[in-house]
């Protein structure tokens, strides 16, 4: 049995990332990769946003949620940190 999670990437967030500028694309998809292994360690998020966790990666934010049973990990959006929880 795996360890590791499974990633899937949102159509919004992905169309985001192809607009960020490349150093830090290349973080971003450093950390999303990352979540494979360890994918509690972003903080939970509360308000109209709990159930979901996000990760920074300055000045960027990455918001995702975890399906324990599929064991996959959702990257539901990939947004600069003014505009990331509207």
């Amino acid at each position: 049995m795996s360890r590791y999670f499974k990633i899937e990437i949102s159509k919004p967030a992905k169309k985001s990332l192809e607009k960020i500028p490349h150093p830090w694309k290349l973080r971003i998809k450093d950390a999303v990769d990352a979540l494979k292994g360890t994918p509690y360690v972003g903080e939970k998020m509360w308000g109209k946003l709990s159930g979901k966790r996000k990760i920074r990666v300055w000045p960027y934010r990455i918001v995702y949620t975890i399906c324990k049973k599929e064991k996959t990990i959702k990257v539901l959006r990939i947004a600069h940190r003014q505009g990331a929880y509207k």
